[in-house]
């Protein structure tokens, strides 16, 4: 059994159906490669919601689709898709309910919602799905108490679900949305996480949310992908200003299918397919992209106090690159209760992610 693993599909901007009529001819590419795979799996970073859907929670932007691109999933060959992230929150319950009635409509299977998994069977195969959502990526959503709303990123959780799926013999992929966005290195808690659940039982850990590459290692007979990149995301606009709040770099139109190899619920193959995001089509085949990866892979492997190091210091510099572009005015536009409301939401997430995640890993 072959099956696919896609990064962050975003269906906005130039990459909406309402927008760009052409989107079949763009994608015609990759389209044929992923109907050669027996399943392919992305991660649906923008809910399908309608004109009276309005946003919900505090965020620097929101990103919406319009219902219409269900077709795009379809045409693309995705039957399955992992809900827990960080925007599928972006316009509230309702276009949250409405996501999912149109993803049932449409035969399309989802996960990482309601703690609930998916279990996809074979003749040959059991393969059980799951997805997190790390609250470093200040998601909305979340609701553990109620086993409402997106799954939360917690070692105790992944821990027990990887332990029972393992003495069901089991194949896994943990699909989890962490880490900082535009740094080609992971955070080092989420590496140690992942490579202490290779110590339970083998699965591929395939990560999210960085929308760049970051490195793949093997563990025991565990598979670690921190971030396959974006499939497809455009610009990032808000309404307070004509300049896009993000725009795409050329690591961000960089990215990978992560093709599996599964047989008897074992990993026995894997590769790497590079793809790049380009003007008028999303291409396969740039070896670069494959050379940039080995680079990412190598640094995995340095000790952990000096690849801290090291990748703090980037991020700092991409942080210090983003400010360069923000004036006094900027800011003062920005300065609203929503502000004050995104900082006591990000310190929440903060305390969030300390109980959950760090203090485990001490």
């Amino acid at each position: 059994m072959k099956i696919a693993l896609l990064g962050d599909i975003a269906f906005f901007g130039r990459f909406s159906l309402e927008n760009n009529e052409n989107l079949h001819q763009y994608f015609k590419e990759v389209a044929n490669k992923l109907r050669t795979y027996d399943l392919v799996i992305g991660n649906l970073e923008t809910p399908f919601a309608q004109p009276h859907h309005r946003t919900f929670g505090y965020k620097s932007a929101y990103i919406k689709s319009s219902p219409v691109n269900v077709e795009l999933l379809k045409y693309l060959n995705i039957s399955v898709v992992n809900l827990a992230n960080n925007h599928i929150y972006d316009y509230g319950p309702e276009s949250y309910r409405f996501t999912k009635n149109i993803l049932k409509e449409n035969g399309i299977r989802y996960f990482g919602i309601e703690q609930q998994e998916l279990l996809i069977e074979t003749a040959d195969n059991t393969i059980a799905l799951n997805g997190y959502c790390c609250y470093s990526t200040n998601p909305l959503g979340i609701d553990s108490v109620n086993k409402k709303g997106i799954n939360a990123l917690s070692v105790p959780a992944v821990t027990e679900r990887l332990t029972h799926n393992s003495a069901q013999g089991y194949f896994n992929i943990f699909s989890v949305h962490c880490g900082q966005e535009h740094v080609n290195y992971p955070n080092y808690d989420h590496i140690e996480l992942a490579r202490n659940l290779a110590q339970i039982g083998p699965y591929v850990f395939y990560g999210h949310h960085p929308h760049v590459l970051q490195g793949i290692e093997k563990i025991n007979d565990s598979l670690l992908a921190y971030s396959l990149g974006n499939f497809c995301f455009d610009d990032v606009y808000t309404s307070k200003s004509k300049e896009p709040l993000i725009k795409q770099s050329q690591n961000n139109k960089e990215s990978v299918i992560l093709e599996l190899s599964i047989e008897k619920n074992k990993l026995v193959d894997h590769k790497i397919v590079p793809i790049t995001i380009g003007e008028n089509s999303l291409k396969i085949g740039d070896e670069n992209i494959i050379d940039k990866m080995d680079q990412y892979s190598v640094m995995l492997k340095t000790e952990k106090e000096p690849y801290i190091q090291n990748r703090n210091s980037l991020l700092g510099r991409y942080l210090a690159s983003r400010k360069k572009l923000r004036n006094f005015n900027w800011y003062l536009q920005r300065l609203n209760h929503r502000s004050a409301g995104l900082i006591l939401f990000a310190r929440r997430n903060a305390k969030e992610y300390r109980k959950n995640i760090s203090s485990y890993l001490k």
